[in-house]
């Protein structure tokens, strides 16, 4: 097991009070069939057990480092977590091929690294690569759906000549949808892996609340300039997932209310114009089933 030659693989985790998922995280990264060359989790603010579960595992591992941040800054998605994850990069020390920002509340089944990295062995092109997060909702097992070439803002891995085209992760909120617009742009391919599991902890934009999560997603839509009718139909599909009717409500209003306080672009001209003819390609298909 390790990192071998061109397959360099550093990871990067973000983690603020997390002492309730990073054992399960940690066992699942150390007993991978393919170890990274180095695993940096990111520390920022915690107040709970997680400094003394890193200690630990930093401790056993020699593979594994720990960075602390320590600031006035509220917890916050978005631009936030760009910015602990390019100080993680940072701070790795390693001549790296592939990188990968993995969430604490993921469980990473044994050979995900392997399967992930064996996706870009077998396409030169491919960019950025993730798998696919499902939760377990109610005793019963919930695929988080994306589409095909979005990858899991919690997930990702790079390809390091595609991470430097794309000029590296914006430190702005929707990062995780900006650098895959930025990755196609550029030629490459993005995509999620459906076949390639991942236990999700926590539903995607859950940790203050659903609902609060939605009306987040719906401002940096906003922020995205996401092609109008596009949204709509987001936000309408939303309501049937949990919480049902309230979050593609709270989706919608988070868009809207972001239009009426006017809120700034976080992409320019050519990436938003890009972002909209495959968001009306895909309205477009919907309509032809």
């Amino acid at each position: 097991m390790g990192a071998v030659g061109d397959r360099s693989h550093v990871v990067v985790t973000p983690s603020r009070n997390e002492a309730n998922f990073l054992t399960d995280l940690a066992e699942s990264i150390v007993n991978q069939s393919l170890l990274p060359a180095r695993w940096v989790i990111v520390d920022h603010n915690s107040s709970d057990e997680t400094r003394k579960i890193l200690s630990e595992y930093k401790l056993k591992y020699d593979w594994i480092s720990v960075v602390t941040v320590s600031d006035d800054n509220k917890r916050k998605r978005g631009s936030q977590i760009a910015k602990l994850f390019n100080l993680g990069i940072s701070s790795s020390g390693e001549k790296w091929s592939f990188c990968s920002k993995i969430d604490a509340d993921m469980i990473l089944p044994p050979n995900y690294f392997e399967d992930i990295l064996s996706k870009f062995d077998g396409n030169n092109q491919l960019g950025i690569a993730s798998g696919t997060c499902y939760v377990i909702h109610r005793n019963k097992k919930k695929i988080e759906h994306v589409s095909r070439d979005h990858t899991r803002g919690g997930l990702k891995t790079y390809r390091r000549s595609c991470y430097e085209d794309i000029g590296g992760i914006m430190e702005v909120d929707g990062w995780d949808g900006i650098d895959n617009i930025l990755a196609q742009m550029n030629g490459w391919e993005t995509r999620n892996f459906y076949e390639i599991e991942v236990l999700h902890r926590r539903m995607t934009g859950s940790y203050f609340g659903l609902s609060r999560g939605c009306f987040e997603a719906g401002q940096f839509s906003y922020s995205m300039r996401y092609f109008p009718l596009f949204i709509a139909a987001r936000s309408f599909h939303r309501m049937f997932s949990p919480p049902h009717v309230v979050g593609g409500v709270s989706m919608l209003l988070g868009y809207l209310t972001a239009l009426i306080s006017r809120r700034p672009s976080i992409g320019d001209a050519e990436v938003i114009q890009f972002l909209r003819e495959k968001q009306k390609s895909r309205i477009f298909f919907w309509r032809k089933r």
